[in-house]
């Protein structure tokens, strides 16, 4: 972006892109039974777009802003899709439901899961695997008769 133009909108314009995409993410949820957020993201990126366009900003400008948040963001991205597969990797060799089906064997159904935590939070401390160890904990199902 240019640093000559300095537009900054005010709190209700702001927040109107964001409002809009929420509404029409909730419509699409409740109304339609579809949790597919693509489309809202898409127009929410074009309702902020026209906000910009609103402002004076040029599209050359809009698309820079554009690139600039994507390149800020995508690494963070690309460690959660890496983490993503590590554990579908772990779900689908048995890694996890071993560690379920032991884990039963050894600790009774009331405290495996804040064993779990715990055991996932030790791991995490001493090898660095956090998101591992989250998306880990994320998988183990939870039943009514273990809680």
């Amino acid at each position: 972006m240019t640093e000559k133009q300095n537009a900054t909108p005010g709190l209700l314009l702001a927040l109107t892109p964001v409002v809009l995409t929420l509404i029409i993410l909730g419509t699409q949820i409740f109304y339609f039974g579809v949790f597919e957020p693509h489309i809202p993201l898409a127009i929410g990126v074009a309702l902020a777009s026209f906000v910009g366009v609103y402002l004076g900003l040029t599209w050359e400008d809009i698309r820079a802003g554009i690139f600039k948040v994507i390149h800020v963001a995508l690494p963070s991205v690309s460690v959660l899709i890496v983490v993503g597969m590590i554990v579908g990797i772990w779900i689908a060799s048995g890694t996890v439901p071993t560690i379920i089906y032991y884990g039963l064997k050894t600790l009774s159904p009331e405290i495996f899961l804040a064993a779990g935590m715990v055991i996932c939070a030790v791991v995490a401390v001493s090898l660095g695997t956090s998101w591992g160890s989250v998306g880990t904990l994320k998988s183990i199902p939870i039943h009514r008769s273990c809680t």
